[in-house]
């Protein structure tokens, strides 16, 4: 047998295919998938852990999968080895299509074919520039008074004002946007239909909204003029 347990206690193989999975890999051998069909899986030595792995180097709960919206983020867990993104030491980081994580002997390779493929249709989408005559308000709906609903931004877009990036400028145009660096304090902000969020991630301390600290992976809404600091990070937003 190669070390890696049976499926853990909390997941099981469906008779479908599951769209979102690791490849684990020993060397350069394919032990088995491991679909993801769970919000948190536990990755360790631990038989109990949802992805069991027996190897010495690893630990009882070595690391662990959080999904986070649409996003999959692998997470140390204080692991006496530590766990390595595309093979670097990490605390906390996002997972894209065919990133690999390694856990001890084993290679654990991401696999979401849909997120590349939609990553491919935005980038055609954001080259396509489409113009349209400009609908105006039903006359029955102001005369009665009705409220017109608030389109939310597409994009936002961010100004530092200190840390790596001081005097810079970034658009953001996609799902999530990463502030911060591995192994420190790390926020994200994510574009929701309804607007723009700013939401903790990783670190013992929590990211600042108009200076008030916040402690929620849901995520708090921004709105224009916001000062957001991540760390050494301050920056502005505007849509």
């Amino acid at each position: 047998m190669y070390g890696v347990s049976c499926v853990g206690r909390n997941q099981g193989f469906s008779g479908g295919s599951t769209v979102e999975k690791l490849i684990i890999l020993k060397g350069n051998e394919v032990i088995k998938e491991f679909p993801l069909t769970l919000q948190k899986v536990s990755i360790g030595r631990d038989p109990e852990s949802d992805l069991p792995l027996n190897d010495p180097a690893i630990s009882r709960n070595h690391c662990q999968l959080l999904k986070i919206f649409n996003n999959y983020f692998i997470e140390d867990l204080k692991s006496t080895n530590g766990t390595l993104h595309n093979s670097r030491a990490i605390s906390k980081h996002i997972l894209k299509h065919d990133d690999t994580i390694q856990v001890g002997a084993y290679t654990l390779r991401y696999q979401n074919p849909e997120a590349q493929a939609a990553a491919i249709e935005e980038d055609d989408m954001d080259k396509t520039v489409i113009i349209k005559t400009p609908v105006k308000p039903s006359p029955t709906a102001v005369a009665a008074g009705k409220p017109l609903r608030k389109i939310a931004p597409k994009t936002a877009m961010v100004r530092f004002f200190k840390g790596p990036k001081q005097g810079k400028s970034d658009r953001i145009e996609r799902s999530l946007y990463t502030i911060g660096r591995p192994g420190g304090q790390v926020a994200a902000i994510a574009r929701r239909p309804q607007g723009f969020y700013l939401l903790h991630i990783g670190g013992d301390d929590y990211p600042k909204i108009n200076n008030k600290a916040v402690d929620s992976t849901a995520g708090v809404q921004l709105h224009e003029g916001d000062v957001v600091e991540v760390g050494e990070n301050l920056m502005e937003i505007s849509f």
